[in-house]
């Protein structure tokens, strides 16, 4: 299999420009001409000389002539076979990109009337028809000039094989210039009855009317002719002699389109057209304006458009008016007054409009377009003819019709483009069409000056929700007479790390200390209730990382010499000459009083490394409940709370035996204690006999003072015992308690139960979010949370998973949920295990249903509509398993990611790797095991598609929906060296067989 990093360019019908240049500008020569011979040719290389050499030997006299020649496209040598004839001063040469016959002749006229500026009149002829006549040109310009006419129409010749026939095709003025028979000679040549049909390739133009074909696949001409015969009969001429043209009947383009149902249709499309138009003629109404659609006219204070029989039925008309209905300041309202299909008449009210000037300024485009998009619609058909300008300068599009649609990314991108291009730049309505292409689309409209911006501006307008908010949490709370204090030793070493980002991460969440200091003893054992062997150099090594990375303000290592001791304990315990550090069972206190001595405020919230910390609420302030507490008379210490049954507050408070002050987690007043030091502790065997909080409960018997416990339950802390510090369990149970998810019979116990059920909760939802990150910046979680919070429909569950994120923001993640907490699982690894892993936790573990559709949401990316809930819900409620929704990319405004469903691998992986996706948890099932057997390291790199794929392959039931954009996709580029591994992986990937 072949294998493509993204989709082979293939030629397809897209948005793109005609990429109009010159090959030979006009000359001087050229520059003079009154009248310009426009010539379109693809692969016509035998005929062109003949065509080119008929326009040249034209007699003229003082009328200045040119020929501008368009390239459409070609492959063959037509540039040697029309040789020498290009280097006449007369010819002009172009190329473009136009795409069909319509759209050439189009290009044509709007590069002669800008670059010719003495054009007067604008002759057509093929590249496979000459003109008849040495002086045909003439006399039919001078025709025009003399009847002050706006067209004029020749006669032609009919050639075939060379041979010309001796029945003529002439232009009969009676014919064609009375509208009855003019109406029946039309239905009989479009429908086979007429051996002579419109002469429609022998038209002249008079420059600046802007007369164009319309873009009609096959009889342009006659469209074209056929309306300036009925609309505009009094200001054309009629030439039967001299015979203008020799027409060719096996022209390419026709040959082609007589073998086509296209060629029918529209002939007989222009049969019924041409009966509708007399028919509105003859009732002697204002006519307004006609299209492929139907024609308009006003009578007294109305407006009236009957619709062509196959151009509208009832229902979409009434489809169209509900559209119209929300949006009656930019489009026009109206009623249906004739609901038989094959008379669909609507009217509306008659309103004083503005014709549009050359340019309008961005601003009114964009207040156009945003509205629409803001009303669910698209107005797809632009072109000036259908735009208007209201009295308080409002843009309006006037044309009721098909092409109002319910809104959707591809048309709004469309017709956003082509607006821009033709009322803010002033291009030409044909610049920018639907034509055939190998031109990626956003590459086209990238080349439209200044419209990335634009268009960037406008949706980032629509959609205030993708940018980053201020934050969810409040203002932190400040107590600047408070040092944090985090106590460990070198059995720590292990987990040093993580308790660390645990306790300053949950405290310092919302809470701003003076100082975080992390106290080291250094004492190498043995140590009470010992869990681990003592590291003190990886210890010290963790610590000084913590430090270098942001999370404490300053290491303290306790000197731990006998000099010191005995000082230190002399000092707190009035016992000169003890010069040990620990009490006689291994516990220690010389260290940790002489921190006390180190600490610069007042107070000092302390702990040992090893508690946990849980809290439910952003806006408690824990810090100053516990201040306020221990600013009571006689109080020295507060204790912090531990997990509660009862969830009220309890006021702080002692009891008739009192309370030990909190070794393992609580708030000191330094200055009370200093001033009662020093305190009794009696020795054993020349060791201190206990820890300082029991020296301190001994004292507060005599002493008046006390400590105390209560508070608010909101925030709390557990401790996990050192038999169990083994249990593979605790990361996952340590961010449980994180985020006050505890089993009812842990509260009221410090010590953590292990026996008790600690798993997070599972999700059921019919719709799960599936939010993936690492190292998330907070104002992007917020937004991608705020996104969630702001749909309409609100019964999804999120599975929130950070895979070890080195954030100091990550371990209180969950205080950003706020009313999404109880449908949220959230897991924070301890550990990075890659996307994949998290991938399967989520889809395979945590998410209960089958027929749950799990919907991917990264956490740095956002929802962009309120009913992207909606949306996904609706399409599973359908039997959808797989979903897929436009997202929409600012550093790339005008990119769009159409999915190709089902052989994604033979297009480059089609984008079903793009966001947004959804999947139901039993189609993920059913991929087989070695599709997701990848290193972690590469598997991270194509996560996408590695779960993409296989699901695309094996959907029943794929669904693409353009609703608008749904999601948000914003990322730093990649690096090369990235980048370049990544192309190896995905040509494995798509080199594997399809599933399909």
């Amino acid at each position: 299999m072949s294998f493509h990093a993204r989709a082979p360019r293939a030629l397809h019908v897209g948005l793109s420009t005609r990429e109009l240049r010159f090959v030979r500008p006009p000359q001087p020569a050229a520059l003079k001409a009154q009248v310009v011979v426009t010539m379109a040719l693809r692969n016509q290389a035998s005929s062109l000389p003949h065509a080119i050499f008929s326009v040249l030997t034209q007699v003229t006299g003082d009328l200045p002539m040119a020929l501008l020649l368009l390239d459409d496209g070609s492959t063959d040598d037509w540039r040697q076979s029309a040789g020498e004839f290009l280097a006449d001063p007369r010819v002009t040469v172009m190329e473009g990109k136009c795409g069909s016959a319509a759209q050439a002749r189009n290009a044509l006229l709007d590069m002669a009337e800008q670059h010719f500026p003495e054009v007067r009149w604008l002759a057509r002829l093929d590249a496979d028809d000459t003109l008849a006549d040495p002086h045909a040109l003439r006399a039919l310009v001078q025709a025009g000039d003399q009847a002050q006419a706006t067209f004029v129409l020749g006669s032609n010749h009919l050639l075939l094989d060379g041979r010309q026939l001796a029945d003529s095709n002439i232009a009969d003025p009676a014919l064609l210039l009375d509208r009855g028979r003019l109406t029946a000679f039309i239905d009989a040549f479009c429908s086979g009855r007429s051996r002579h049909e419109l002469p429609s390739c022998n038209l002249l133009i008079r420059a600046h009317q802007g007369l164009r074909y319309p873009l009609v696949s096959s009889a342009e001409d006659h469209w074209l002719v056929a309306s300036l015969l009925m609309f505009r009969g009094t200001q054309g001429v009629v030439v039967p002699a001299p015979v203008y043209c020799r027409y060719r009947l096996q022209g390419a383009t026709t040959s082609e389109n007589r073998r086509s149902e296209r060629w029918q249709h529209s002939r007989s499309h222009l049969a019924e057209a041409a009966r509708l138009w007399s028919e509105v003629l003859d009732s002697d109404v204002e006519i307004l304006g006609f299209g492929m659609e139907g024609v308009v006219w006003a009578e007294g204070s109305k407006v009236y458009k009957r619709f062509h029989a196959w151009a509208m039925t009832l229902d979409r008309l009434r489809e169209i008016q509900q559209l119209v209905n929300r949006c009656t300041t930019h489009l026009v309202a109206f009623d249906i007054v004739d609901g038989d299909d094959a008379r669909l008449t609507i009217a509306s009210q008659r309103r004083a409009f503005r014709p549009l000037p050359a340019r309008l300024t961005p601003a009114c485009a964009a207040d156009f377009l945003a509205t629409l998009w803001r009303s669910g619609i698209v107005a797809s058909n632009i072109k000036r003819d259908n735009l208007r300008l209201d009295s308080p300068g409002r843009l309006v599009y006037i044309d009721i019709g098909k092409d109002i649609c319910p809104l959707s990314v591809s048309r709004f991108l469309d017709a956003s483009a082509r607006l821009y291009a033709t009322t803010v730049l002033g291009w030409s309505d044909f610049e920018l069409s639907r034509r055939s292409t190998l031109r990626r689309e956003d590459e086209v409209l990238q080349s439209l000056p200044g419209f990335a911006d634009f268009y960037g501006t406008l949706i980032t307008t629509l959609h205030p929700a993708i940018g980053l908010p201020r934050s969810v949490l409040p203002p932190p709370f400040a107590h600047e007479d408070v040092t944090l204090l985090i106590k460990a030793c070198p059995q720590d070493a292990g987990c040093l790390v993580e308790q660390v980002r645990h306790l300053v991460g949950m405290l310092t969440a919302q809470t701003r200390f003076a100082k975080r200091v992390l106290l080291i003893d250094p004492h190498l054992g043995p140590y009470l209730r010992q869990h681990a062997c003592g590291d003190l150099n990886m210890l010290l090594h963790e610590a000084d990382a913590l430090e270098q990375q942001g999370w404490i303000d300053a290491v303290w290592v306790a000197p731990h010499t006998a000099d010191w001791a005995r000082e230190t304990n002399d000092r707190w315990f009035d016992a000169p000459g003890c010069e040990h550090s620990h009490t006689a069972s291994g516990a220690p206190v010389t260290s940790q009083v002489w921190a006390f001595d180190q600490v610069a405020t007042r107070y000092v919230l302390q702990m040992d490394v090893d508690v946990w910390v849980g809290m439910t609420d952003p806006h408690h302030d824990y810090l100053g409940d516990m201040c306020q507490a221990i600013r009571q008379d006689g109080v020295w210490c507060v204790g912090f709370n531990i997990p509660q049954c009862d969830k009220s507050f309890k006021p702080y408070a002692s009891r008739p035996e009192g309370f030990a002050p909190e070794v393992r987690m609580g708030l000191l007043d330094l200055h009370r204690i200093r001033a009662h030091r020093p305190f009794q502790n009696p020795r054993e065997g020349g060791r201190l006999s206990l820890m300082w909080h029991r020296a301190l409960e001994r004292a507060q018997r005599g002493s008046g003072m006390r400590s105390v416990r209560g508070g608010d339950p909101r925030t709390f802390y557990l401790h996990p015992m050192n038999r169990d510090k083994g249990d593979e369990r605790l990361p996952m149970v340590r961010e449980l308690v994180a985020q006050g998810r505890y089993p009812a019979a842990q509260g009221g116990q410090w010590d953590l139960d292990l026996s008790l059920d600690w798993r997070p909760p599972l999700r059921g939802e019919d719709l799960v979010f599936l939010m993936l990150g690492r190292n998330t910046e907070p104002a992007k979680l917020d937004r991608c949370l705020a996104s969630l919070r702001m749909q309409s429909r609100q019964d999804f569950g999120v599975i929130m998973i950070d895979d070890a994120s080195d954030s100091h923001a990550a371990p209180a993640w969950h205080l950003r949920l706020g009313d999404l907490a109880p449908r949220v699982t959230l897991v924070r690894r301890h550990q990075r295990q890659g996307y994949l892993a998290n991938f399967e936790l989520a889809v395979r573990q945590l998410c209960a249903r089958p027929d749950t559709l799990l919907v991917v949401l990264d956490q740095d990316d956002a929802l962009m509509s309120t009913e992207v809930a909606q949306w996904l819900w609706a399409a599973w409620r359908e039997g959808a398993d797989l979903v897929q929704a436009p997202m929409w990319r600012p550093d790339k405004p005008l990119k769009r990611y159409p999915v190709t469903y089902p052989h994604a691998r033979r297009q480059g992986g089609g984008n079903v790797w793009s966001h947004l996706r959804a999947f139901r948890k039993s189609l993920y099932a059913r991929i087989p095991p070695t599709e997701l057997d990848w290193p972690i390291s590469d598997s991270d790199l194509v996560s996408d598609y590695l779960t993409m794929l296989p699901m695309s392959e094996l959907a029943e039931h794929p669904v693409a929906l353009d609703l608008g954009y749904a999601y948000l996709h914003e990322r730093r580029p990649y690096p090369p060296e990235r980048k370049s591994r990544e192309h190896v992986v995905l040509q494995q990937l798509f080199e594997r067989p399809s599933l399909a």
